[in-house]
C-alpha cells in the first residue's frame, strides 16, 4: 500500500537515509497515476536526493537537486497528504542558502546533526490529500 510506502519513506529521510529514501519514493512515483500526486513524489525525489549529494559533500549536485524540488512542490498547498509542506520547504531554502553562500571551507558550517525531518500535520490523522 502507498501509505505504508510513504511512512517508510518519511522515516527514511528523517533518520538521513536518503539514498534509501529516493528508492522507496522512486517506486512509488512510478507506480502512482495520478500527475498531480506523481509530480508531489518527484519533488521529493529531488529533495531526499539534494540532501544525499549535500551528505556527500557534491555541492553542485545538492544545489540542482533542490531547486528542481523547490520549483516542483512550491505551488502545493502548506499540507499536502498529511505533511506540512510549507515548513519542509522553508528549510530546504535554508539549506540551499547556506550551500550557494558558504563560508571559506564548506564543510566546515554544516551540521548535518540539523538537517530538515518532514513533519506531520496531525501524527493521529488519517492521510488525506
Amino acid at each position: 500500500m502507498t501509505i505504508d510506502k510513504l511512512e517508510k519513506a518519511i522515516k527514511e529521510f528523517n533518520d538521513a537515509s536518503f539514498f534509501e529514501c529516493h528508492d522507496t519514493l522512486e517506486e512509488m512515483w512510478n507506480e502512482e497515476r495520478n500527475p498531480e500526486i506523481k509530480k508531489f513524489y518527484h519533488g521529493l525525489i529531488h529533495i531526499a536526493v539534494g540532501f544525499y549529494h549535500l551528505t556527500n559533500l557534491n555541492f553542485r549536485g545538492a544545489t540542482s537537486q533542490l531547486k528542481k524540488a523547490i520549483f516542483k512542490l512550491n505551488n502545493y498547498p502548506e499540507t499536502y497528504m498529511n505533511i506540512k509542506l510549507s515548513e519542509l520547504l522553508s528549510e530546504v531554502k535554508l539549506w540551499l542558502e547556506k550551500i550557494e553562500n558558504p563560508p571559506l571551507e564548506k564543510n566546515e558550517n554544516f551540521n548535518f546533526e540539523n538537517l530538515p525531518k518532514i513533519k506531520l500535520a496531525d501524527e493521529n490523522e488519517n492521510w488525506q490529500i
